[in-house]
């Protein structure tokens, strides 16, 4: 049976058209990346989830942040949410699983946030020194 540990979330926001304070009010939470891109008056914006508990991190999300990232993706301050959930995928591993609980997913799904999965080869550093 597979477990869901990520190794690292964060929420991925292109397109914000608000400035940094009034996202970060928003969201109820800090945004630890806030950076222009290449369309004028558009910035990325980043906000980092713990992984400690990670379902009960992306239901709390979803409860805190999820009611305004889906007002402001329809009404286009935000053009795009997505939850990045990084897994790591052992140097010699033949194959990797992750389950993630459908109740979690449809707590972020349901405000219109996307789920990206990142794979991360592990050990790489510790092959290189040899």
């Amino acid at each position: 049976m597979s477990t869901f540990e990520p190794f690292a979330m964060a929420l991925r926001l292109a397109g914000v058209t608000v400035p940094q304070a009034d996202l970060d009010v928003a969201l109820k939470q800090l945004s630890v990346r806030y950076e222009p891109e290449d369309a004028d008056n558009s910035f990325y914006a980043q906000v980092d989830v713990p992984v400690d508990n990670p379902v009960r991190a992306v239901l709390d999300l979803a409860e805190r942040s999820g009611p305004a990232l889906a007002a402001m993706l329809d009404d286009r301050r935000i053009g795009k949410a997505v939850l990045d959930i990084a897994f790591d995928y052992p140097h010699e591993g033949e194959a990797m699983s992750a389950r993630l609980p459908a109740h979690a997913v449809a707590a972020i799904a349901g405000y219109g946030i996307d789920i990206e999965i990142s794979v991360y080869l592990t050990d790489v550093e510790d092959d290189e020194e040899e």
